[in-house]
């Protein structure tokens, strides 16, 4: 008789936690082990899939304002800057009003709070519309930290709620728990942007070649078909359409997929991961997640070659 033995189970790298330093092994650990995270990230991001549409609709224009196609830039890690800036004012304010009770000092810190409150709603909408797009450990993080600030909201609203009515010795206690917890939100933010690079340029580091060099035979570059080649370095998607060739970089600047394994409709490229499109003529963007440019190459055939050089920055 033979024993069945199990074949040990595996882990992908993508959810292990980092070793170091413990702050974020620990916390991805903590993260990790918060399985409900999923249960509430999975009905949140379908309804936003669904309120937001597919490119092309009115509904999505909504999510390119949120995201930030307008600016060239994510809209989300400046508005965030509000709450945070706003409620570190408060609570100082709020300690110079222990010192003293006064009332011009009282008010400013009012004023300060519902600033705060306010800049936590548009954070909140450019945040769910950069969050969308992400999963794995990213989505886990992400739900997290949005849990986080919503917490955070409710602390403040009650905290103006008690000002108005009196109490603003307990007001001060919910809105520096508040600050506490948006402090650990904050972190976690960061964790997003600069450790998982969520929000940043996925081909911002691809060079280029300055000068023309060949990357296909032109007989071999067939027509309204998209086709991956290598130059210098940089990949990039070749786009023959009427008898011209377009190029621009293979790698989505959103979150890096691979642009040749899109679709190419009207001249637009659409990445097959998140659907960020592109201008294959010039590499701006049509519609987000992405919002920023691709770069792009002159294209020339020189004896039966296709040959690429990039041009300036996208």
């Amino acid at each position: 008789m033979v024993a069945e033995t199990q074949p040990p189970t595996t882990t992908s790298w993508i959810d292990t936690p980092p070793r170091s330093p413990a702050l974020r092994k620990y916390n991805a650990e903590l993260i990790e082990h918060m399985s409900w995270l999923e249960k509430v990230a999975n009905p949140v991001q379908g309804w936003l899939h669904k309120l937001f549409g597919q490119p092309g609709e009115q509904s999505y224009k909504v999510k390119d304002l949120l995201n930030g196609v307008w600016l060239g830039h994510p809209v989300h890690p400046a508005i965030v800057t509000i709450p945070l800036g706003a409620w570190t004012a408060t609570q100082v304010l709020d300690l110079a009003w222990l010192l003293n009770e006064d009332d011009g000092i009282a008010r400013s810190a009012d004023i300060t709070l519902w600033l705060g409150l306010v800049g936590a709603t548009g954070a909140a909408l450019t945040g769910a519309s950069n969050w969308v797009d992400t999963d794995g450990p990213e989505r886990r993080t992400g739900i997290w930290h949005a849990l986080l600030n919503s917490g955070v909201t409710v602390l403040n609203i009650g905290s103006a709620i008690m000002r108005v009515t009196g109490q603003r010795k307990t007001a001060i206690t919910l809105s520096s728990l508040g600050l506490t917890i948006s402090l650990y939100s904050a972190y976690l933010g960061g964790e997003l942007a600069y450790s998982s690079a969520i929000g940043v340029n996925r081909v911002a580091p691809e060079g280029g070649s300055d000068d023309f060099v060949p990357v296909l035979d032109a007989e071999k570059l067939e027509e309204n078909k998209l086709t991956r080649v290598d130059a210098a370095g940089i990949p990039a998607v070749l786009y023959k359409s009427n008898g011209k060739t377009y190029a621009i970089a293979a790698t989505c600047s959103h979150l890096g997929g691979p642009l040749d394994e899109g679709r190419c409709e009207a001249g637009v490229v659409y990445c097959p991961w998140h659907n960020s499109g592109f201008r294959m003529n010039d590499g701006s963007v049509v519609n987000s997640p992405a919002v920023y440019a691709q770069p792009t190459f002159d294209v020339r055939v020189r004896e039966g070659k296709i040959e690429l050089r990039r041009r300036e920055h996208a």
